[in-house]
């Protein structure tokens, strides 16, 4: 599907091969896996290779300047499921480049991806989930209205560690537009 949501500062796009440095720059970043779990790939060729894919991966968007598509990040929409009220729910994930960061282009991004959720997709509810030692963006979850539901353990095999711990926080559209 064509992406292409924007405000007066950034826009929401699907990705272009002009992205890949910046897209390299976030997948050979071992802080940006540690804290948003994005894929770890110091290798150039390994990393275009991922790169390729999301080009084509349905959900996942650049956020670029709108005023030059320089890419800032990803967004993403993604599914939970078809089934039981499940296909009128997404989970959002988002993360930004370190350089790009503390300039509230993620609250912009969020912003304009819920409301394209809510708006444009009738969706119900969005759900995201953050590492527990993550707590920027539990912040701005939280500033943007989502309520802090569960935590739960990525490994089953490491049920206590926090390494592996994620919260999950629930927007809710209450709006009345279902």
């Amino acid at each position: 599907m064509k992406m292409n949501i924007a405000n007066d500062e950034i826009e929401i796009r699907n990705f272009i091969e002009a992205d890949f440095n910046t897209f390299y720059q976030l997948t050979s970043d071992k802080e940006s896996h540690q804290t948003a779990g994005l894929e770890y790939e110091p290798n150039e060729n390994k990393s275009k290779n991922i790169f390729d894919k999301y080009l084509v991966l349905a959900n996942s968007y650049a956020v670029a300047l709108k005023s030059s598509h320089q890419m800032l990040g990803i967004i993403e929409l993604n599914e939970r499921g078809v089934s039981n009220g499940l296909d009128k729910t997404r989970e959002v994930g988002f993360i930004i480049a370190p350089v790009f960061r503390h300039k509230g282009y993620a609250t912009q991004a969020l912003k304009l991806i819920l409301n394209y959720g809510f708006k444009t997709l009738a969706l119900t509810e969005i759900w995201a989930s953050v590492k527990t030692n993550n707590a920027v963006p539990q912040t701005l979850l939280t500033k943007l209205g989502f309520r802090y539901i569960y935590q739960v353990s990525q490994d089953p095999l490491h049920l206590e560690s926090q390494e592996n711990m994620l919260k999950y926080y629930l927007l809710k559209n209450e709006d009345g537009t279902d």
